[in-house]
């Protein structure tokens, strides 16, 4: 198959929901004469591989003893793609149409480009439309990373600055992107509708943040934050990364320390005050990049237990080589395993 676009998905035990999944995929393949379509399955205990493969598609398997992630589905299928681009999908994403052909296009005028996103239309669990999830621009804009529901890469880049880390299974997006940006690569968002994506997990209530901490603890993902870190700073980027992505966290953390600190003050500057007008202070500062009370309690909670997340990380910090990462994975019943 000589197609010019991979459409690789991901997804476990998406078995309600793939196959709106893969026939949106289908449908946008369609406008630019056709793609490669690849599901790559973590390993799911439901009806998923049946589905995906009743609707014609490659499905490679990945094994429950393999490490499983975002990260790790992607960075198979990377591996398995054959096409000048790659479309990285998750299973609760539905591409648009109209997005391939205008993204080619800006692929095309630009050589040095090596990452394109449009803008994601993020829906809570009750289909609602959430507002605040992303910027948008109304001309093309350089940005650090691609959000990893739908992201569309340039596969020599993937190739030359290495594809996503296996390893990782937070922000794995951002590691990969800043790789990209050092490698001489641009990324790029267009102005243009690129997709719809489900968000069962979203930071818009204290219970819902509680929510993905308890999620975390039960996955094992918790810490992972730091393990991402480390990779960055491996990379010559872990201060770019932290400012980047914990950069809110880092300053949130200083302001309470700044806030304890005056308590220990002697009587005689007022430490009392002192604290009272860095606390209103912090909590102005808050709301007004907020712009709302609910948000801005929300913010402190949050913020707290991505402290205590990097904190629970500090023991993952083993890195092992990205590229060296053996996949045993299944492919019609056939085992395939393979060193990259």
């Amino acid at each position: 198959m000589n197609k010019r676009v991979s459409i690789v998905i991901i997804g476990r035990n998406e078995e309600s929901g793939i196959g709106k999944c893969v026939g949106a995929a289908l449908v946008a393949a369609e406008q630019i004469g056709g793609a490669e379509i690849i599901f790559v399955d973590s390993a799911s205990t439901d009806k998923t591989v049946e589905v995906v493969k009743s609707l014609g598609v490659r499905v490679i398997s990945m094994k429950p003893t393999m490490k499983l992630s975002p990260s790790a589905g992607r960075f198979v299928g990377s591996n398995y793609a054959n096409s000048e681009f790659i479309l990285f999908l998750d299973a609760d994403t539905l591409v648009y149409k109209d997005f391939l052909p205008a993204a080619i296009e800006h692929f095309e005028k630009n050589p040095n480009l090596g990452g394109i996103n449009g803008f994601l239309d993020d829906l809570n669990e009750n289909g609602e439309l959430l507002t605040d999830v992303e910027e948008r621009f109304e001309t093309v804009a350089d940005v650090r990373w691609l959000r990893g529901p739908c992201c569309f890469y340039r596969r020599e880049a993937l190739e030359k600055a290495g594809s996503f880390n296996p390893h990782l299974a937070v922000e794995e997006e951002a590691e990969l992107g800043l790789r990209l940006i050092k490698n001489g690569w641009k990324l790029n968002i267009i102005p243009i509708a690129m997709a719809c994506h489900t968000r069962c997990f979203h930071q818009q209530t204290i219970q819902s943040i509680i929510s993905i901490f308890r999620r975390d603890i039960v996955v094992g993902r918790l810490g992972e934050m730091t393990r991402t870190a480390a990779y960055a700073f491996h990379e010559g980027n872990g201060l770019i990364f932290c400012w980047l992505r914990l950069k809110t966290t880092i300053l949130f953390i200083l302001w309470l320390l700044l806030s304890i600190i005056c308590l220990f003050l002697p009587p005689s500057v007022h430490p009392h005050l002192i604290f009272s007008a860095i606390t209103i202070l912090g909590l102005a500062a808050i709301f007004l990049k907020k712009r709302n009370l609910r948000q801005t309690l929300v913010f402190i909670p949050s913020k707290f237990l991505c402290f205590v997340d990097i904190l629970a990380g500090l023991h993952k910090i083993h890195l092992e080589n990205p590229r060296n990462y053996f996949l045993d994975v299944e492919e019609n019943g056939k085992s395939k395993p393979a060193l990259f």
